[in-house]
This record gives structure tokens, C-alpha cells and sequence, in this order.
């Protein structure tokens, strides 16, 4: 009679299986679902403009925070992937014309992300940058390659 009393039989709902031998399989799963999460990013890379185009070196490991795309390239100037200026017709030294207007109209954004070609001139990104200053924007993030990614 005490036999009959303590032993337990197995539940309807688990058929003989070992609940706590899912506890790992479920830990794993979560960790990896995390893992996914925290990987997938909605915003699209921004895409280079046509010809040869190479970003310069970079160690860093920050995340991208977003703004206005400011791509330069041997030949013109792109913000937000529309073309701006070209180098043959920016004349002087000192704020590029072109982009500082098209900055002023997309100022409610005041970060800006200069994806720079690795051959282009110190002379010109520093216009570009100094360009994006008096326009007022407050964070420029230059971004560069890191084996392969951005």
C-alpha cells in the first residue's frame, strides 16, 4: 500500500519526458535569440556612388548612429545618396555653396555620418567637414572599413 501511495505516475502532459532536461535547450534558444536581435539592424548601408570607391581604415567598434550621410568621393559630393557637388565645380577655398544649402535644409538633423573615399585629399574632407560645421551641425562621425565591414 505505501508502494502505491509515493510512486508517482508520470503526468498526461509530459509523456515520460524529463522537464528539466529542456531548461538548457530553452536557455540556448534565448541566448540566440538575443543574439539575432541585437544584430539586425533595420537601416540600410549606405550605398557608394558610382567608379571606384574605397573608405579609408578604421578601428573602431562604435554602433552607427544614424543622420545625415555625407559620401565623398573622388569626383562630387552626395548627402543622403543624391549628388550635390562635384569637385570640378567647387571653386575657391573655404564652405562649399552647394552643400552648405543643402545642409541648412536638412537641419533639424544635427549628426552626420562622412563616409570619405580613402584617396581623397585631406584638403578636400576638411572643406567638406568645415562646410558641415557652419551649416550646424553639431557630431560628425567619420566612417571607414574595418576588414570588410562598415
Amino acid at each position: 500500500m505505501k508502494r502505491r501511495l509515493f510512486r508517482s505516475a508520470p503526468s498526461e502532459g509530459t509523456s515520460g519526458l524529463d522537464v528539466g532536461a529542456l531548461a538548457p535547450m530553452v536557455d540556448m534558444m534565448t541566448l540566440l535569440l538575443v543574439f539575432l536581435l541585437r544584430t539586425y539592424s533595420t537601416d540600410l548601408a549606405p550605398s557608394p556612388p558610382e567608379g571606384p570607391f574605397a573608405l579609408a581604415a578604421t578601428g573602431s567598434e562604435d554602433a552607427r548612429k544614424g543622420g545625415i550621410e555625407l559620401i565623398v568621393s573622388g569626383e562630387a559630393i552626395y548627402v543622403d545618396g543624391q549628388r550635390v557637388a562635384s569637385w570640378d565645380h567647387v571653386e575657391g577655398e573655404g564652405v562649399i555653396d552647394p552643400l552648405y544649402s543643402r545642409l541648412l535644409q536638412a537641419r533639424p538633423k544635427l549628426r552626420a555620418e562622412v563616409h570619405a573615399d580613402g584617396t581623397v585629399p585631406w584638403r578636400q574632407l576638411s572643406r567638406v567637414l568645415a562646410t558641415a560645421q557652419a551649416a550646424g551641425v553639431e557630431q560628425i562621425a567619420l566612417v571607414g572599413a574595418y576588414r570588410g565591414g562598415m
